[in-house]
């Protein structure tokens, strides 16, 4: 006796198969049972087929096959298929009729209204930027009421990831509507923080590029990690390797744009440098930023262009130490390890900013040496923002 199944299960129904050369044995069908509390089963009609012998003919094997008969089911509606004959494959004898069962209706299913995900809020407005360095005792929170401006906007601006120490020097963004009382201070960074066996390796990047690809296949394979100081023509020249750069976490400080002495152009021409060079970056590598650091082409400077870069919201950096691979007679790869490990004492070496550059073949054939020297003297080739902290 057959056993209605369960509610909710899809039920079945198997033919048997007649091989050929069996006698045929009547089949007594017995009719299901229905079970109370359960869905009854569907009546599948079944058609035995038997085989005819064909003389001098080997006998050929009959495919059966299985409808599957639906119980409705609330939410989705199965409808039995008939397989199609396959090439390879015995076809179905003319005439034999298979039972296919008769899809159920199915309830309509609601659909439910999904709400769009909320806008983001947007950006703060900031309405100028101070020049500041941190004092005693100075917190985040109160130099944020001095400055017109938020604790965790100072933060992220300047990519601080611990409170300042004493000394730091930062860009305070101020916000739209608001007042600073604090006093502007002209800075220009020369080093970082001696707490730690941290080197800042920074490279310019204004002339040539055909090094720059080694140079980043280096940093990449050792999992180092520095700051990149470029122009907006060399961005504009090579866009991948300057998505490169963003993608393989380093960061990216501003050069300007086509490298001139600043203290030779008026203020306007300054602050059009400076804003040339973001733009074709955010044209390059939508997202990325070139702030809160800046470099002077050629090292020139004045006060009233430190001013000028501070108000426009970049850092003016310099550097500890200069590694000569742009200036003068063509360097060896081991002139620049001996004085970019050797020429500092390991005391002067600790939070030390390195200048290099992306055009030097000696620098990318030296690189590797020199991240091996520092590793052996105990000292870390980090990015700016970290050996600043």
């Amino acid at each position: 006796m057959a056993t209605a199944a369960p509610a909710d299960t899809p039920v079945v129904v198997e033919t048997a198969t007649v091989p050929v050369d069996t006698p045929v044995v009547a089949e007594t069908a017995t009719a299901p049972v229905d079970t109370p509390g359960t869905a009854p089963t569907p009546d599948v009609a079944e058609t035995a087929t038997v085989p005819v012998d064909t003389p001098g003919t080997a006998p050929t094997p009959v495919v059966v096959e299985t409808a599957t008969a639906l119980i409705e089911t609330p939410d989705v509606a199965e409808t039995a298929t008939v397989p199609v004959d396959t090439p390879g494959t015995t076809p179905t004898p003319d005439g034999m009729e298979v039972a296919t069962a008769t899809p159920v209706d199915t309830p309509d299913v609601a659909e439910t209204a999904t709400a769009p995900p909320a806008t983001p809020a947007p950006a703060p407005a900031i309405a100028g930027y101070t020049g500041h360095i941190v004092a005693e005792g100075e917190t985040l929170e109160l130099i944020a009421a001095n400055g017109g401006s938020a604790p965790e906007l100072i933060a992220a601006y300047n990519l601080l990831s611990a409170p300042p120490r004493p000394g730091r020097a930062l860009i305070v963004p101020r916000l739209a509507g608001q007042t600073s009382a604090l006093a502007e201070d002209s800075i220009m960074v020369t080093r970082g923080s001696a707490d730690r066996p941290w080197v800042a390796l920074t490279l310019d990047a204004g002339a040539g590029s055909a090094p720059a690809a080694q140079i980043l296949d280096t940093l990449r394979d050792r999992g180092v990690r520095v700051t990149f100081f470029l122009t907006g023509k060399w961005i504009a020249e090579n866009p991948e390797l300057t998505r490169r750069m963003v993608a393989e976490g380093h960061e990216l400080a501003n050069h300007t744009y086509s490298h001139p002495d600043l203290t030779r152009l008026d203020d306007a021409a300054v602050r059009k440098e400076l804003a040339d060079t973001e733009a074709i970056l955010q044209e390059t590598a939508p997202g990325a930023s070139l702030r809160p650091f800046f470099r002077p082409p050629y090292g020139a400077y004045d006060d009233r262009v430190v001013r000028i870069v501070q108000a426009e919201g970049y850092l003016p950096v310099y550097w500890t130490l200069d590694s000569l691979d742009s200036v003068g007679e063509p360097k060896t790869p081991a002139f620049l390890l001996e004085r970019i490990t050797a020429r500092l004492t390991p005391e002067q070496l600790r939070g030390a900013i390195i200048l290099a550059h992306c055009g030097s073949q000696a620098t990318a054939d030296a690189l590797p040496a020199i991240l091996d020297r520092f590793a052996e003297m105990g000292f870390e080739v980090r990015r700016l923002s970290e050996v600043l902290e």
